[in-house]
């Protein structure tokens, strides 16, 4: 690249990258790596449950959605325990921190913590790269109590004004 940009005289910023940057782009990369897995955990429990198979995968069945279109857009099925994602992402390894940041568990006032998605179909949403970057999810319950959709709450790879759900694919 600097060469190239050299034979066309062409000035080439570059910028040292201080170890401040470095943490926060690590931070970032850890909200992208907790989404991800969210999203095939999600996807998992839909085709590999009974309760996701029984719940999750016939909600889409009786839609007319395709068994492709399904795998294609990463759609799944989120357990109605309070905390399956947590237990399951601290288990592997993931930080709980990085999914309160991105929305995925939230914590109480009174300091308990548990899964923003209980018992709903799921919809990934993806940047225009392909990377998970929120989820869009929807109760089958007939509660009126119970909000019909909830979203992920912005944050830092998340700007809902910013993203059209389906550009990627």
């Amino acid at each position: 690249l600097k060469y190239v940009a050299n034979k066309y005289h062409i000035e080439v910023e570059e910028t040292e990258v201080t170890p401040e940057f470095k943490l926060e782009q690590d931070r970032r990369e850890s909200l992208y790596i907790v989404s991800a897995y969210a999203a095939s955990f999600f996807a998992d429990t839909m085709w590999n449950t009974d309760t996701g198979k029984t719940i999750g995968l016939s909600y889409f069945k009786e839609r007319g959605f395709r068994d492709d279109i399904i795998k294609k857009f990463e759609l799944g099925y989120s357990p109605d325990g309070w905390s399956a994602l947590l237990e399951s992402a601290v288990a592997k390894g993931y930080q709980q921190n990085f999914l309160e940041e991105v929305g995925l568990v939230i914590k109480s006032e009174q300091g308990k913590v548990y899964d923003r998605f209980r018992g709903r179909v799921m919809f990934p949403i993806h940047n225009f790269t392909g990377r998970v970057i929120g989820f869009g999810g929807r109760t089958l319950k007939t509660d009126k109590a119970v909000p019909k959709y909830v979203n992920s709450p912005e944050s830092d790879i998340y700007h809902k004004s910013n993203v059209l759900y389906g550009l990627f694919q």
